[in-house]
């Protein structure tokens, strides 16, 4: 599939109900399938008519989700993968490639994810007078190809007490930012889903009616599904339209919208920061192809 190079257009019209139809047939990899949002969109890409491949340490419940999905046929498989691990991520990618009709594998969506909430750290002070411990760093053909990635709500407020989680969010919103300069020469569709509060087993039911104890609205995890099919679904929404925002129903009706906040506009108060974009993509220089050879600016 030929892609324009990345020009922002506007915000995308997250309205239009997505053709559920363009997503048949399509090879799809879940990562996280096995509960929360992520079982919700493995469910709902299985229903379109897609081929899902779906991930996650669960493996009873991957196993389970399976059986049930595949009973009147088969349409899914899972695979039990660590997504911290190279070799294990390569293998859901052949197993996808392997099962699918057409031998392919279309749309990913990173969905799985750590939280400090349940137990998940990078850093650990054992002693408050001594040095940390060692960080676990692994947290960090004419087809219409798509990659989204599941970021957060806290990629664009601030979330004390949640810095590991709030970093790294950060960081995929910035990764984003950079893949979809280049990402249309391999003809691949990048974008950013950013969900609000969503009820998912990332969290303990506890801490969840202790957060709606105190204010906090959650969102569906439907909505979350619809999000990723609206996206799936629609060839026009690639790297011109990078971010989705999944929001509560009290917000936006469809449980999504785009947000608009990740490009520069023609006002006053954007012009240093719209021509500082324009000369960075000049001044650094990138292709996303195996032969292209980057310049060298350091000295010796």
């Amino acid at each position: 599939m030929s892609l324009p190079r990345y020009q922002y257009t506007g915000p995308v019209d997250h309205t239009v109900v997505p053709d559920r139809e363009k997503i048949r047939g399509k090879s799809v990899i879940i990562t996280g399938g096995a509960n929360g949002m992520g079982e919700v969109c493995v469910r709902d890409f299985a229903a379109a008519g897609a081929f899902v491949t779906f991930a996650d340490l669960n493996e009873e419940r991957g196993k389970a989700i399976e059986a049930e999905l595949n009973a009147n046929g088969v349409c899914s498989v899972f695979v039990k993968c660590d997504i911290r691990d190279w070799d294990q991520q390569i293998a859901m990618f052949e197993t996808a490639k392997s099962k699918s009709p057409h031998n392919s594998v279309d749309v990913v969506i990173a969905n799985a994810g750590i939280s400090r909430s349940s137990g998940d750290s990078l850093w650990n002070l054992d002693d408050p007078n001594g040095e940390p411990t060692k960080p676990n760093l692994n947290i960090v053909r004419d087809r219409d190809r798509c990659f989204i990635m599941t970021g957060s709500m806290v990629s664009y407020i601030d979330s004390p007490g949640n810095w590991e989680y709030t970093a790294t969010k950060h960081g995929l919103r910035g990764f984003m930012k950079t893949a979809r300069r280049s990402s249309w020469e391999q003809g691949i569709r990048i974008n950013y889903v950013a969900p609000c509060w969503i009820k998912s087993a990332i969290r303990t039911a506890e801490y969840e009616k202790w957060l709606v104890d105190r204010g906090v609205e959650f969102g569906e995890q439907i909505d979350v599904a619809g999000c990723m099919m609206r996206i799936s679904t629609d060839r026009s929404i690639n790297v011109e339209q990078p971010l989705f925002h999944d929001h509560p129903r009290s917000i936006a009706k469809e449980g999504f919208m785009d947000v608009n906040r990740e490009d520069y506009f023609d006002t006053p108060e954007d012009a240093y920061m719209k021509r500082t974009q324009e000369s960075q993509l000049v001044i650094i220089e990138d292709k996303w192809r195996d032969d292209y050879k980057v310049r060298v600016y350091k000295k010796d």
